[in-house]
């Protein structure tokens, strides 16, 4: 499938969650970027402490291939302040974003004989503080005429996994704190979610975050794009 990009209205994307150490967080990372490049759209990527600078780089050179401007943005999503100081990072180094997508992320496992305060608050600092106060700064950068003008409505689009619909024993503050993610923001920001699966392929989840990201009626919404395996329930779970 070919898509045009539409350089009319420059637009820019923030990317947090997707650009780390792991295999799976960097895949989809390429693929958001990517995806919102070759539609128009400048694109921001947050990159986690420890993560690889050569695949921001990487990233930064592909999206200026399709003919956009990217940049890297270094913060810790465990801190309230990073995850916060986005929005005006990514203003600074592009403009206002008018999508904010956040990728969740499982740092470890836990069941009901382990789990903890120290899990619980990493989960919650990581999967819920972050992205909320990523929201918050985004719903302060838009203009209030956006309360009236939906053309002028930001965008947060929150990527779950399976544990939203088959919360997994062996991964339950990780489970907890996804389910804490369907929330709406103010009129200004529309929120939406996707939840992934693993059979689908990082570039079908990209193709879905930028339908969200321009589609202004649909707010408080879920879009899974997983296959149907939220269908079927797993005996062991793919979760754990």
């Amino acid at each position: 499938m070919t898509v045009s990009a539409d350089t009319s209205t420059p637009r820019i994307a923030l990317v947090a969650g997707a650009l780390d150490s792991a295999a799976d967080a960097a895949s989809l990372g390429r693929a958001l970027a990517t995806a919102f490049a070759q539609r128009g759209w400048d694109v921001a990527l947050q990159r986690s402490p420890g993560a690889p600078r050569a695949a921001g780089d990487a990233l930064i050179a592909e999206v200026a291939a399709r003919g956009r401007r990217a940049a890297v943005l270094d913060a810790d999503l465990a801190l309230e302040a990073d995850a916060g100081a986005l929005v005006a990072a990514c203003g600074a180094a592009l403009g206002r974003p008018a999508c904010a997508v956040f990728v969740s992320a499982c740092a470890g496992t836990d069941d009901a004989q382990t789990v903890d305060g120290a899990s619980l608050a990493g989960a919650l600092a990581r999967n819920v503080t972050a992205p909320l106060a990523l929201a918050r700064a985004l719903a302060d950068a838009t203009p209030d005429a956006a309360r009236d003008d939906e053309t002028l409505r930001a965008c947060v689009i929150h990527v779950l996994d399976q544990a939203l619909f088959h919360p997994a024993p062996a991964r339950l503050s990780h489970a907890l704190m996804q389910a804490a993610l369907a929330l709406a923001l103010a009129p200004k920001v529309r929120v939406a979610a996707l939840v992934r699966g693993h059979a689908p392929h990082a570039d079908d989840i990209a193709a879905a975050a930028c339908y969200l990201a321009t589609a202004p009626g649909v707010t408080g919404a879920t879009l899974t794009v997983d296959g149907g395996e939220h269908l079927v329930p797993p005996a062991a779970g793919p979760n754990e």
